[in-house]
């Protein structure tokens, strides 16, 4: 071949790669967990923890931990291997060894897209035609938000995934069977996915050639059956569907020869953890991780809706810019899943399309999503974790290629070159590159990354100082980050090594008792153990700058076990000391970036209730519809946005985030990263007909922390944007009335909280009644009563500023005014607005 011959045929390879290497230009920095609370970061954590417990002198035993209750079997020893062998060369700094881990996950997508280039160039004969399709289809929000977790279970099961497609697609060609052997084995020893590939194509191939020799047992008049048997059982399909048995078999078995050592011979083979996890997947037991998804409708809908979300690159998805995107299916959404039904359906009469031969493979590729699904669907997390997703991208690079073999017939041509190869490939290198651009924006988030900056600093200085000795952890420091993700894989990574005793809730009423999970008889149970039956430390969210070893860390901070108590104590006697932010059933204090709450003496019963804290983001509603978060904030990139009540809120039982101890009832809850302007938290009644009379709640305060610099000077920004204009009404406060956006403003300047109390009424009076929602016609106007916080209010700098959107139908009148509790009305004001 002439070397511009050759050098035309790897072109669109190296496009491709070009292309994919812009997944390692975005996504911040990866060398921490950022990402909130999604199952991204929790599954790298998990991962991570069993590579960095991985090692000859445990016989390469998978496991989070150091106990055997940490034991994690359920993925082959490969993946695992692999990450090991990526951080091994950076010693003990774990943001290296992290942001290698995630490197190497970023170079096993590329690898499986490459390989899925280079099966389709042999399917469709055409180099531009895979390089457009692969680029298209490795563009879904799946692919490019599990690009760089740290699991064998996504990526690294995807890079399997392709291997084999490409092994069988070369098999169906050339008949390179033993190539197709050797790839399957390498995709099994990184995770199992591989089997939803191999099973559709063993058994539609092993069907195929069944039925083709009936066939021709029919056409000799019912001669030869014996010599078809033979034939039958000699068939490739049946080696492959035995190698990957076996070999699937013994990976298998040297994870349960582990665990059944590790128990002693105590836990019948049925009760081994690979094997209860395998049989939740098959929905063979009653826990609650093995629950089935009965609902047949809902299941499908499910599995639809994510083929359509992998068949929509996202970069012209129309997904929305504010939240995450549509991973999983709301209850009362369709659309994707009607999209989804409609690309599976033209997918697979898309095969038409195609070689003959080469139908196969492709089905099989088209199925692997579904077919894992339908296997696993006994395990609610395996059909609800969205990076499952990702396997249903048989679908698109089926359609994709499809749609440019058929553009390639109608130009007429065999190949789909010159220009309109180039327009085509260049359009989809661009599709990819700002898909991957916004998937690493929607999914990162700089509050987080910074939290998660300060706990890798803390976890490092405490991992340094206990060098692998026995660790005890607090009920608040193991649920410590509620704005942060599911700490808990976490900290099985951070202190690798360590035998961590997960404190379920502490109880120190007992002098230095300590509540702590144990093992006995392969069960998981609570037993109480005095200074925590020899653990070395023990880490607390609680600090005491006398009492921590490790006096400069911001969130965890590492005692000695027997002084926890004193070090509880100590907390309780510094809050005790200072002025709480507000005063109820339970005092509630704001310090070091947390609310503490407090209350002594304390009976159990009175912790029993759900608490509940919701943090209003710096700024609330701007008066002319612009955001008056600081320049750094927007409301879109704020977790657990609840864009209609304007908050974010964590919910938490007291025994996740507290402690008992002498008669007082202690907990934590994290604040946001962010600047926030208000805090609404208290507790729930227990009793549902008690909560339903009392609105819900046993008790609950409002609290307004001080105002950050940046919220101050938006705060300011705003007010005197409003003030600039002419009030449409002057009385207790001036009132400026903007038509354009619906809004009325209340400004006071000099003004204080004592000025801002109580309640304001606020009577919108439509031009026609028939406006008003058919509750209030007969009242004759709409109420719209407020009390001055946010989000409708702030005092600062000796300001008053609150702001309500008014109805956008045609007003004739506005009446408004203030009333105080044993004040009564305090003023009051009308504005014509139809006149």
């Amino acid at each position: 071949m002439p070397i511009s011959a050759h050098i035309r045929s790897w072109l669109p390879l190296a496009v491709l790669l070009a292309a994919l290497a812009s997944v390692f230009a975005f996504g911040g920095d990866r060398g921490y967990f950022y990402r909130w609370r999604g199952v991204h970061d929790q599954i790298s954590a998990k991962n991570l923890a069993v590579a960095e417990n991985l090692s000859p002198n445990r016989n390469f035993r998978l496991a989070t931990g150091a106990w055997r209750g940490d034991l994690y079997g359920r993925f082959p020893v490969g993946g695992y291997a692999l990450i090991k062998l990526a951080a091994l060369p950076f010693g003990d700094d774990q943001s290296a060894k992290l942001l290698a881990a995630r490197a190497l996950m970023l170079v096993m997508f590329c690898g499986a897209a490459a390989l899925a280039y280079l099966a389709l160039a042999r399917i469709a004969g055409d180099r531009w035609i895979a390089l457009s399709a692969v680029l298209l289809a490795f563009s879904s929000v799946y692919a490019l938000y599990y690009a760089d977790s740290v699991a064998g279970e996504t990526v690294g099961d995807l890079f399997g995934v392709a291997l084999v497609f490409h092994g069988m697609v070369v098999f169906v060609q050339d008949g390179r069977f033993r190539q197709l052997l050797v790839k399957t084995c390498a995709a099994l020893f990184l995770g199992w996915h591989a089997y939803g590939l191999l099973l559709p194509f063993i058994a539609l191939g092993l069907g195929g050639e069944a039925l083709a020799l009936v066939r021709s047992a029919l056409a000799s008049g019912g001669g030869g059956t014996r010599e078809a048997l033979i034939s039958l059982a000699r068939s490739r399909f049946i080696a492959l569907a035995a190698a990957a048995i076996l070999f699937g078999s013994a990976l298998l078995a040297f994870n349960l020869a582990h665990e059944y050592a590790a128990y002693g011979g105590s836990l019948g083979f049925q009760n081994l953890p690979s094997v209860d996890s395998a049989m939740n997947r098959l929905g063979l037991t009653d826990n609650y991780q093995g629950r089935p998804q009965a609902e047949p409708g809902d299941f499908l809908r499910r599995q639809l809706h994510r083929a359509g979300v992998a068949s929509a690159p996202y970069a012209v998805a129309g997904f929305a810019d504010y939240g995450a995107p549509p991973l999983e299916p709301s209850p009362a959404s369709f659309g994707w899943a009607a999209w989804g039904a409609a690309a599976a359906i033209a997918s697979l009469a898309s095969l038409a399309l195609v070689p003959r031969r080469f139908r196969l493979p492709m089905a099989s590729l088209a199925l692997t999503g579904f077919i894992w699904a339908l296997a696993a669907r006994g395990n609610a997390f395996e059909t609800t974790h969205s990076y499952e997703g990702m396997f249903h991208v048989g679908i698109p690079l089926a359609l994709w290629s499809a749609a440019l073999i058929a553009a390639r017939r109608l130009l007429g041509g065999r190949r789909l070159g010159g220009a309109p190869a180039v327009g085509i490939a260049a359009i989809a290198a661009l599709i990819f590159a700002l898909s991957a651009f916004q998937a690493a924006r929607i999914s990162s988030d700089e509050y987080a990354l910074k939290r998660a900056k300060e706990i890798m600093a803390d976890m490092n200085a405490i991992r340094k100082f206990t060098d692998g000795e026995d660790v005890i952890l607090s009920a608040e420091a193991w649920q410590l980050a509620n704005y942060y993700g599911d700490f808990t894989p976490a900290v099985n990574y951070y202190l690798a090594g360590s035998r961590l005793w997960k404190g379920a809730g502490l109880d120190l009423r007992g002098a230095d008792a300590v509540w702590s999970l144990a093992w006995r008889g392969g069960e998981e149970v609570q037993e109480l153990d005095s200074r925590g039956a020899g653990v070395e430390y023990a880490i607390s969210r609680y600090r005491d700058g006398r009492l921590s070893l490790t006096p400069g860390n911001r969130h965890l901070f590492l005692y000695e076990s027997g002084d926890l108590a004193e070090a509880l104590r100590a907390a309780r006697r510094r809050l005790e000391s200072s002025e709480p932010a507000a005063r109820s059933a339970f005092d509630v204090y704001i310090e070091e970036g947390a609310l503490r709450y407090l209350k002594s003496p304390c009976a159990p019963g009175d912790a029993d209730a759900l608490f509940f804290a919701h943090f209003f983001p710096a700024g609330g509603a701007h008066p002319h519809g612009e955001s008056l978060f600081p320049p750094d904030v927007r409301e879109g990139d704020l977790p657990f946005a609840t864009f209609g009540g304007g908050f974010d809120g964590v919910n938490f039982p007291f025994a996740s985030a507290g402690v008992y101890f002498a008669d007082a009832c202690m907990a934590t809850a994290n604040l946001p990263a962010y600047p926030i302007s208000a805090i609404r938290t208290g507790q729930y009644i227990s009793d549902s007909a008690a909560g339903a009379e009392r609105g819900g709640e046993a008790w609950e305060v409002a609290i307004s922390p001080p105002p950050s610099a940046e919220t101050l000077a938006a705060y300011e920004s705003a007010y005197r944007a409003v003030a600039s204009g002419e009030p449409a009404a002057r009385s207790g406060f001036n009132l400026y009335l903007d038509a354009d956006a619906d809004t009325l403003t209340y400004l006071k300047q000099p003004c204080s909280e004592e000025d801002a109390r109580g309640r304001f009424w606020l009577s919108v009076h439509p031009a026609d009644a028939a406006d008003l929602p058919a509750e209030r016609r007969e009242i004759g106007h709409e109420s719209l009563n407020f009390s001055f916080e946010p989000p409708h209010g702030a005092v600062f700098n000796g300001k008053c500023m609150a702001t309500r959107q008014l109805p956008d139908y045609e007003i004739d009148r506005i009446e408004t005014g203030q009333d105080a509790p044993g004040a009564g009305r305090l003023w009051d004001a009308a504005i014509a607005v139809g006149d």
